[in-house]
């Protein structure tokens, strides 16, 4: 087991660089930092889940860890000077305002604290069920075949490279897929994917019922549901119907 991964000093301000617990960068919360060994602040933190103090002095900043439906970075630290990363969480809803439940949703960017040859390069929980549906298809894909260079923009002022989670080579197009409910930076990677001449789609759930995000050339993003990954194959119009027989006794 990878994580948790110790945050190499180079990118502890990455992750997180405010005096506050809670990380607030550009109206969103960016990632959280707790201390496991305080006597005062009650916090706990798993591979599944976390238990956070909620300091009543950040009225904004706890709003948004409630509210916020994008996951963010969780980090701790103990008695020592090492800043451990643990993944991405999101906050559930809960009663109690003395504290944050929150969940495990994914790994986010612990391969970047991971020592070099010892990376993580497989694919997440959900990433396996949708490998698993392809094969049953019969769809060839390939895993994070390219990397998108998007140049300076509003929404990425230093620019942003982007690699798509899989490539449809029998379809040519990439699919994106997402547990979470998709950010507004999420959908703008796919749109400037498609700007830049590449058909893609973001499924957004499991095969067993997902929403299909599509952008067309010109930018503009429409959304279809499905009961399945099989139902998306077949729409019911090309479904052959089975013929009813009477029979008489």
């Amino acid at each position: 087991m990878s994580r948790p991964a110790t945050i190499p000093h180079t990118l502890k301000e990455k992750f997180h660089n405010k005096r506050c617990c809670i990380d607030i960068r550009d109206g969103k919360v960016h990632a959280i930092k707790i201390n496991t060994n305080n006597r005062n602040w009650h916090n706990e933190i798993d591979l599944k889940k976390a238990i956070v103090a909620c300091n009543p002095k950040t009225r904004r900043e706890n709003r948004l860890v409630r509210t916020q439906k994008e996951p963010f970075h969780m980090l701790s630290f103990g008695c020592g000077a090492d800043t451990m990363y643990w993944g991405r969480y999101v906050c559930k809803r809960s009663r109690d305002s003395s504290k944050f439940d929150l969940k495990y949703v994914d790994d986010g960017d612990l391969d970047e604290c991971l020592p070099a040859g010892t990376r993580n390069t497989s694919r997440s929980y959900l990433e396996r069920q949708w490998d698993e549906a392809f094969a049953v298809a019969g769809t060839v894909n390939v895993y994070e075949p390219a990397t998108m260079k998007f140049q300076p923009c509003n929404t990425f002022p230093k620019g942003k490279e982007y690699s798509p989670d899989v490539w449809l080579p029998e379809k040519g197009e990439f699919i994106e897929i997402k547990g979470p409910p998709p950010s507004r930076d999420e959908f703008e990677k796919c749109r400037l994917t498609r700007e830049l001449g590449f058909k893609i789609k973001m499924f957004h759930g499991a095969p067993d019922g997902f929403d299909c995000y599509d952008w067309q050339s010109d930018g503009k993003r429409t959304k279809t549901s499905h009961a399945s990954y099989y139902r998306y194959l077949h729409p019911p119009n090309t479904r052959k119907k089975r013929k009813l027989h009477n029979v008489t006794c």
